[in-house]
């Protein structure tokens, strides 16, 4: 299952792009856009202590250096309040307080990017989409500690929530914590008034409303004020979904910033990198979601990246991309797709296996399904699909670091 919130992204890195953030790396950053890109990264030269202030804080936000972005965004609002780099910069900021789970200071910015630019289409999109977590508080992590906790062969972990036991899944695809509302009627937790939207794998729409767990527990760090998603329990009963589940999203995995997963029964969370080399970096942000970098057939392709999706579903971009090997070794199928929404049906081709160059590791997917449509949740705006367990488990664990914004498989 996966958990999205309603945010665009985009297509293949293009021309566009690079030319964009070329110009701002000439200094004219008035027409540069889509900044919040972090792919052209991969393949551009890591901006410097002499670049500009707006470029640096892009590409901390591609890769996950809030503090530096933070900093740098704010002197930009500053020093040059009603100008497009500020709007920009509001943008960016945007961005790293919804992934980490600031949802004041997220409301706080909109509020000020809105009095500042009154009108403006960015803002006004940016509104329908966050204006939902107005009210809830900024989720506050407590001192990062290594602790390693039993799994159930797959990625349900135990935690503890306002004082009570629980077994949650980690899931990389979702931007907010979530949990059904019997789940969150078992824990006693106070819903609040009000509703939002989350969209999902299968192309639809769930409405939500929120509740806010005073503290919880993953291993040995400890979370206060953290907000969950409350998705209804016939959604859940209607999808053959447990009444009662919860998911760790986002803001709670960039807090414990490494987790280690192993086929022995363990998985660890907080640990330190043993090999934090930037250079190493495949992970990195697009907008509201984390996609990896891999090789396949020769050429570097993106994918959205999610723990949360129990297979790795391939689309319309990857069959576009390989049309060749599509051609030669597919056979024609159908493929259900399952969210708290509903399910829909694709037309599918099976392919016998794609190799994923993954780091330095290979890993097999065998079949590959590869589904005819571009939904987004699935990556079908930005990438050649959603990469899930069933790829991760060809290895005997993977390590995901988000210090050094890297995947690797074991």
């Amino acid at each position: 299952m996966r958990i999205v919130g309603r945010f665009p992204i985009t297509i293949f890195l293009t021309v566009a792009v690079f030319s964009l953030i070329a110009a701002a790396q000439g200094g004219d950053l008035r027409q540069s856009q889509g900044l919040d890109d972090g792919r052209p990264w991969f393949e551009l030269t890591r901006p410097t202590a002499a670049s500009p202030p707006l470029l640096r804080a892009a590409a901390a936000v591609a890769f996950n250096q809030p503090t530096a972005a933070e900093e740098l965004l704010r002197r930009i609002i500053r020093s040059q309040p009603r100008s497009d780099t500020a709007s920009q910069a509001h943008e960016l900021l945007s961005r790293v307080y919804l992934r980490s789970g600031h949802y004041k200071r997220l409301i706080e910015n909109l509020d000020a990017w809105a009095r500042a630019f009154p009108g403006r289409h960015e803002v006004e999109r940016e509104r329908e989409d966050i204006e939902q977590f107005r009210g809830l508080p900024d989720q506050v992590n407590g001192p990062r500690r290594a602790s390693t906790l039993r799994h159930d062969d797959g990625i349900f972990v135990p935690v503890v929530v306002n004082g009570k036991p629980a077994n949650y899944f980690f899931d990389t695809g979702a931007w907010m914590s979530a949990m059904t509302q019997a789940e969150a009627t078992r824990l006693g937790m106070e819903i609040r008034s009000g509703r939002g939207v989350i969209s999902d794998a299968s192309g639809g729409s769930a409405a939500i409303r929120l509740a806010v767990a005073k503290e919880l527990t993953l291993g040995s760090m400890r979370f206060r004020d953290v907000s969950f998603a409350v998705l209804p329990d016939q959604e859940a009963s209607a999808n053959s979904l447990p009444t009662s589940f919860g998911i760790l999203g986002m803001p709670i995995l960039l807090a414990a910033e490494t987790i280690r997963w192993s086929k022995d029964g363990t998985v660890e969370f907080g640990g330190r990198n043993d090999r934090p080399d930037a250079a190493d970096s495949n992970l990195v942000f697009y907008k509201n979601h984390l996609i990896l970098r891999a090789i396949v057939l020769g050429k570097p392709v993106f994918a959205t990246f999610d723990t949360g999706a129990v297979s790795t579903d391939l689309n319309n971009n990857f069959a576009t991309e390989f049309a060749d090997l599509v051609q030669r070794t597919g056979t024609r199928d159908t493929q259900s797709i399952t969210g708290v929404a509903g399910t829909t049906s694709a037309e599918a081709v099976r392919l016998p296996e794609v190799v994923f160059d993954i780091g330095t590791t290979r890993a097999v997917l065998r079949p590959a399904i590869v589904t005819l449509q571009r939904i987004s949740a699935l990556g079908g705006d930005c990438c050649v699909g959603n990469i899930g367990l069933d790829l991760l488990m060809t290895a005997h664990g993977f390590t995901i670091d988000f210090s050094a914004m890297t995947l690797r498989l074991d």
